[in-house]
């Protein structure tokens, strides 16, 4: 099949790294595949090994169509051919018509809208887009990649590595929860030590605050202070070519935040054989659970307006993950960390080898017609 993704391509974007490796699995499966990336004026550029396929412009038309984008884009991202034109996107919050009217209506411009996990779709349909054009396909990893062994390097030679990958400084990823759970549970003379990889200070300036953006340094200042003999905490600022290393250098991964659509960082730790200590709502749910995680408790709260990206709705919903039971699970995690691996890793392992970007790719072509 002759086949178009047309999308953010360039830039190290979530949206980027999702096409990137659709377009891989389509690749290898022995499609034509043509990149049409939508973000060239940014100073980056595609991997190396997809540059042979990309396209100044898209043909008249073809046999299918994909672009994970948001949906103002649909119509102009998916023109080149009338039949299997998918839409990816994921949204956060939930909730009663909490999309953006001019946003639902693109769903006209397309044949499937392709949300990757069960809380999406409902996020869609609770706004009014058709069920009939709603189909979950899953983000994925390749099973390969995990070959590599090769560690991170860090300063802390403290013995249990909890990491918190932080691609995105946004409030929703709850940072405070997380680190004032982080800092009930342990004390300075424990063996662990909390690892944050994030951006600098100045990196985050750069890319200019929002309002649903948080301070780093302010956040992790100001919740040290009145936890003074807390556990010891790393920040790592350094870009990670290979963010598996990052996975190989830690123990667990762990996440507070109010909201995912699907949560890469626990499917990744998956497959990398790391614990994952997560909350009990979102897109994660679809591959995490009591077999093969640690989930945390907690409640349904309406969403705060500066914590959105689009038009607020007062109906929002998002989670908020208990501080006290996030510490006692952490600290649980830790403290029975062999046993929980032994028990959990069959599941783990069985689990990321289901949601691999070959399995997506077919999965996507099986919705052609």
């Amino acid at each position: 099949m002759k086949i178009k993704i047309q999308q953010f391509l360039y830039q190290n974007h979530s949206w980027s790294v999702v096409g990137w490796n659709i377009a891989r699995a389509l690749i290898k499966q022995g499609h034509e595949v043509h990149l049409i990336p939508t973000d060239r004026d940014k100073k980056c550029h595609l991997p190396e090994d997809l540059k042979p396929y990309e396209k100044t412009a898209p043909i008249d038309k073809y046999d299918c169509q994909i672009s994970y984008t948001a949906p103002l884009n649909w119509g102009n991202y998916l023109k080149h051919g009338n039949k299997n034109r998918f839409a990816i996107w994921a949204y956060e919050f939930n909730g009663k018509n909490v999309l953006s009217p001019g946003f639902v209506k693109y769903h006209q411009f397309t044949d499937k809208v392709l949300p990757p996990s069960e809380f999406c779709k409902d996020v869609f349909k609770n706004s009014g887009m058709p069920d009939d054009k709603l189909v979950v396909v899953p983000h994925g990893i390749n099973l390969e990649d995990y070959n590599n062994k090769n560690k991170f390097p860090l300063q802390n030679k403290k013995k249990i590595k909890i990491g918190l990958p932080l691609g995105q400084l946004h409030r929703r990823k709850n940072l405070s929860g997380l680190l004032e759970a982080y800092l009930k549970a342990f004390k300075k003379t424990d063996d662990v030590c909390l690892v944050l990889k994030t951006q600098t200070q100045k990196q985050q300036e750069k890319s200019k605050l929002h309002l649903f953006d948080v301070d780093f340094n302010t956040v992790l200042h100001e919740t040290k202070l009145s936890h003074k003999n807390g556990g010891a905490i790393e920040v790592v600022t350094k870009f990670i070519p290979d963010m598996i290393e990052f996975y190989n250098t830690c123990d667990i991964i762990f996440t507070m935040s109010n909201a995912e659509g699907f949560y890469m960082p626990g499917l990744e730790a998956l497959a990398a054989g790391k614990l994952v200590v997560a909350p009990r709502y979102g897109g994660q749910l679809d591959f995490l659970n009591d077999d093969n995680a640690v989930l945390i408790d907690g409640k349904t709260v309406r969403v705060p307006r500066k914590y959105t990206y689009w038009s607020h709705s007062q109906f929002a919903e998002m989670f908020k993950p208990d501080v006290d039971d996030a510490a006692k699970k952490i600290k649980y995690a830790v403290d029975n960390y062999d046993e929980l691996l032994n028990k959990l890793s069959p599941n783990m392992k069985a689990m990321s080898e289901k949601l691999t970007w070959a399995n997506v790719a077919s999965q996507i072509i099986g919705l052609c017609k």
